[in-house]
């Protein structure tokens, strides 16, 4: 049962509340949302239960923070590596290829996201006001960019086009998990990026 006192949250950071986030992945894609206890994160981060109080009001609250925490780690990563290049359709590419292999690397976070965050409603528009927003917005700028160098059509939406690369591969993730079939993350950032970009229709042969 949550501390009957005032007290406010303790500010975000430190070795305890990261182990904390950490156990909360493990736990809830062990458990599922429903049936993961406080106690049961506690445990796993080897902290006392009133110690997960002084950091979060709930256990929503805590793996909403472990997934803001894991995508703005995801978005720090991605933009020091989009740093490294200024061709908006090699961005994509490495937007795509690190969005594969970090939910590779971390499984638990993939369950998490392809399961238990889209069976709340109620928790699926928060996220999506959060991380879900700022992982889209960084693909609109991309494809702007694209677009302003001539190498994306100028009609096409940039939100439109933010959402399939999203959709693709979060699907290949479901498709991942589900079937247990190993996935390469550069060669489905490419197939997805080569599909996003041409199509699937064959180009007419000129006489």
């Amino acid at each position: 049962m949550k501390n009957t006192d005032e007290k406010a949250p303790l500010p975000r950071g430190g070795e305890k509340y990261d182990r904390i986030l950490e156990a909360a992945i493990e736990v809830v894609a062990e458990k599922g949302f429903q049936h993961a206890r406080v106690a049961d994160i506690a445990a796993n981060a080897g902290v006392a239960d009133g110690t997960v109080y002084l950091y979060f009001d709930n256990k929503n609250h805590i793996l909403r923070a472990a997934i803001d925490s894991a995508f703005e780690q995801f978005s720090s990563r991605v933009r020091a590596a989009l740093a490294t290049t200024h061709d908006p359709i090699e961005q994509l590419k490495t937007i795509a290829r690190m969005h594969v292999e970090t939910l590779v690397a971390r499984r638990n976070l993939a369950i998490i996201l392809q399961t238990q965050v889209r069976q709340s409603s109620k928790f699926l528009e928060e996220f999506s006001h959060h991380s879900f927003v700022d992982y889209i917005n960084l693909v609109r700028e991309v494809i702007r960019a694209g677009q302003g160098e001539g190498l994306i059509r100028p009609e096409v939406s940039d939100r439109v086009a933010a959402l399939c690369l999203f959709g693709a591969l979060d699907e290949m993730i479901s498709s991942w998990l589900f079937t247990g079939k190993p996935i390469d993350p550069e060669q489905t950032a490419t197939q997805v990026l080569d599909i996003l970009l041409k199509g699937i229709r064959t180009r007419p042969s000129h006489a």
